[in-house]
């Protein structure tokens, strides 16, 4: 082998595959797979300021996951969650 060694999936250790990974920035795909949401409503709660706008990173345009949780999952679940609140066209 090379300089550079691949490691096979057969030969990472177990924890790797346990251990949870740090999301920092999501693409629009992603962040609608997680959100359970269509892609116009994602920018639509965008537009409206539900969510953040994202940040460009390159050419790709990305949301830093940890502003995003910041407006899902406000300190007070009641009724004045954004997400509840856009949901229902507010």
């Amino acid at each position: 082998m090379g300089k550079h060694q691949h490691i096979q999936p057969s030969t990472m250790p177990e924890r790797a595959n346990l251990e949870p990974r740090i999301i920092a920035y999501v693409g629009s795909r992603t962040l609608c797979e997680m959100l359970d949401i269509s892609e116009s409503t994602l920018w639509e709660w965008v537009r409206k300021g539900h969510l953040p706008r994202p940040v460009k990173i390159g050419v790709s345009s990305r949301w830093k996951w940890a502003e995003v949780e910041k407006r899902i999952a406000p300190e007070d679940q009641g009724d004045d969650d954004p997400i509840l609140r856009a949901s229902r066209g507010g």
